[in-house]
């Protein structure tokens, strides 16, 4: 499952206070040089199901409101037509698994990191 559009594997899910957010930043750095050197354009990328598969992982960990007010801004900006409408049975269609701080699931994001559920 890669839970954002535009980020590596796993970045949304790594603890800020772990040791593997320097490893991530250079595999960042990495990805993107190569990205570029294959002209590999952020518009192949960044489709309408690529959105849709990230609304639905945002939902499913218990994250913010606000992710999907982004995506949204972020696909018109591509020209792809997404809109809270649309974007409805994307949401409806993910079972909750963690919270990130007080929300109603059972497990932490740390939790679930650390558990490899955010593996890629």
């Amino acid at each position: 499952m890669r839970p954002w559009v535009s980020a590596c594997p796993t970045n949304a899910a790594i603890p800020a206070v772990d040791s593997r957010r320097q490893i991530l930043a250079q595999e960042a750095g990495r990805r993107i040089v190569a990205l570029v050197r294959d002209d590999v354009r952020m518009s192949s990328i960044l489709t309408r199901e690529a959105f849709e598969n990230a609304v639905r992982v945002n939902g499913a960990i218990g994250g913010s409101t606000n992710a999907v007010i982004h995506l949204i801004a972020i696909a018109r900006r591509l020209g792809l037509d997404l809109s809270l409408g649309r974007l409805g049975p994307a949401r409806t269609r993910c079972t909750h698994h963690c919270r990130p701080d007080a929300g109603p699931g059972r497990f932490l994001m740390e939790d679930f990191y650390y558990a490899a559920a955010c593996a890629p």
